[in-house]
């Protein structure tokens, strides 16, 4: 064999190496989406008898399987920050598929649903789906604000009334078409555990805190939830976290291509929920910057938000626009109950509703409210955000009894991960990191901001009971994320600079998530059983 034969095998062998990485970890997707695919295609053929099981069995005999799988990895050395966070996500994935499974949706029963109202009635996001299945998907021809809910954008709905017409089209029957949409809003609230990654990873987030802030999104309730709830919430945020991933791109790489790509995920977020326009507001601050920092490009920036305002603002303002100018809606309409109401709380002072715990709010776990047998209505809403994030505005105890010590330990624990949060929003804020520059800084602590600012707004102009539902500003929840993945960077146990002292707190921050997410987790299969 000749030299040169020999030296071009040589230098074949680490080519190989190299292309191996890729290869193994397309075959541990591979395998795992097989075995999901199959976990999905075996709960759709036996759903009933999956909810005889008490919602039990299914996960845990699903999460085992990732367990095992996860240990066959390890063994073969191959459990990369890349599988381990396709494991979380398909743990994630069992959890809300679970939730779906034993959150039971007909025509007239409904558990767990906001604002659904029955199917066959005239009022509600399920009148709204059932008007585009019984009308050929055209849009209502009378004053939205006469029948709740009908003032919402109507993308959520037509979708689940295209989805419904093509499953009776091939045979199913109507009631367990109504149940399937919840398939829909399973697969956006999946999604969104894919995109809140993308996420992580664009501000540059790898490794262990790679893995802490995605192991929150996996199994935070409120995706969870979201997960069952057939309203237009879960597909709105979906959007809404797009838009923020495409923002973080288009700063990276500035094409007519990516600001495209920004205006249609605003464009559909508020064709969904006009409260999506929300984002647009920091991501103008992104363009401003961009425009001020960058002044030889002045001319083609300003192109492209030309070119992102034709695109983005007749998307998203359509229906607006087409009520307010046949039936003279408010543009920034928002359906208002009456000060009559059992749930209207304008009757607090300001300082009542902000500062006063002498109720002693937590006693309580669950969200103060009448409707589900309390002596009153919650009004604080920092109260209130700490309880719906994890239970909605449900009463968990009226379906498991025994779930109560539970949830009161996973209440404590969502205390502890929002102030661990909290710190390092402020440490981000104030020390440099390698995750963003300025304007990305700027950016996802104005929106941060911008959230809470809008919630308490919002609490104080809709003063009832379930305008505090955290439900409004789940974006909070994956900068929160974000931000605790940034600042325990720093102090992670394999930096070797650090001291015992600070190597204690990434021992905290790991304890901390690992029980909020296996207290999660128990939570949400006992609600099952």
């Amino acid at each position: 064999m000749s030299k040169s034969s020999k030296a071009s095998k040589a230098s074949a062998k680490p080519s190989n190496a190299v292309n191996q990485k890729p290869d193994i970890e397309s075959k541990v997707i591979k395998r795992l989406a097989a075995i999901f695919a199959g976990l999905c295609i075996l709960s759709s053929l036996l759903f009933d008898k999956t909810k005889e099981m008490g919602g039990v069995v299914f996960p845990i005999m699903s999460l085992l399987t990732i367990a095992v799988f996860a240990g066959y990895l390890y063994v073969d050395k191959k459990l990369t920050t890349r599988n381990i966070a396709i494991l979380l996500m398909a743990a994630g994935f069992v959890l809300r598929l679970n939730y779906v499974i034993y959150t039971p949706l007909s025509e007239s029963v409904r558990v767990r649903q906001h604002d659904l109202y029955s199917f066959g009635g005239d009022k509600g996001h399920s009148a709204y789906i059932e008007h585009f299945y019984n009308n050929g998907f055209t849009l209502p021809d009378f004053d939205p604000t006469t029948k709740a809910q009908f003032y919402h954008p109507p993308l959520h709905h037509l979708l689940a009334a295209m989805w419904m017409r093509i499953l009776t089209t091939f045979g199913m029957s109507y009631s367990r078409a109504v149940g399937s949409i919840q398939f829909l809003t399973l697969f956006y609230s999946s999604c969104c555990m894919l995109v809140c990654e993308r996420i992580f990873s664009a501000l540059r987030l790898k490794g262990a805190p790679l893995l802490v802030a995605l192991s929150i999104v996996a199994f935070h309730p409120t995706f969870i939830i979201l997960a069952g709830s057939v309203n237009n919430d879960i597909l709105a945020l979906l959007f809404v976290l797009l838009s923020v991933y495409t923002t973080i791109k288009w700063y990276e790489d500035p094409t007519t291509k990516n600001i495209l790509f920004i205006a249609l995920s605003i464009g559909l977020a508020m064709s969904t929920k006009l409260s999506g326009a929300l984002v647009a507001v920091p991501i103008a601050v992104v363009f401003l910057m961009k425009l001020i920092t960058e002044k030889k490009k002045v001319y083609d920036n300003i192109l492209q938000y030309c070119i992102f305002g034709v695109v983005c603002l007749p998307l998203g303002l359509w229906f607006s626009i087409r009520n307010a100018v046949k039936f003279e809606v408010p543009l920034t309409y928002v359906q208002k109950l009456s000060e009559k109401s059992d749930q209207y709380i304008g009757d607090k002072s300001v300082y009542e509703r902000l500062f006063d715990l002498t109720y002693h709010p937590f006693r309580n776990v669950f969200l103060n409210r009448i409707a589900t047998g309390a002596e009153f209505y919650e009004y604080n809403p920092f109260v209130a955000i700490v309880k719906t994030s994890l239970f909605g505005e449900y009463n968990y105890a009226d379906s498991v009894e025994a779930i109560t010590p539970f949830c009161r330990i996973l209440l404590i624990l969502n205390i502890v991960m929002i102030v661990i949060s909290l710190a390092a929003t402020v440490y981000f804020a104030i020390k440099k990191t390698k995750h963003t520059d300025t304007t990305e800084k700027v950016f996802v602590l104005f929106y941060q901001i911008l959230l809470f600012c809008y919630f308490i707004k919002f609490c104080f102009d809709f003063p009832h009971n379930c305008s505090m539902d955290y439900r409004y500003i789940v974006p909070t929840m994956v900068l929160g994320a974000f931000f605790i993945g940034a600042a325990f960077d720093e102090f992670t146990v394999e930096n070797k600079k650090n001291t015992g002292a600070v190597k204690a707190v990434s021992y905290i921050v790991y304890g901390a998530t690992a029980a909020f997410c296996l207290f999660s987790t128990i939570v949400y299969i006992m609600l099952g059983s």
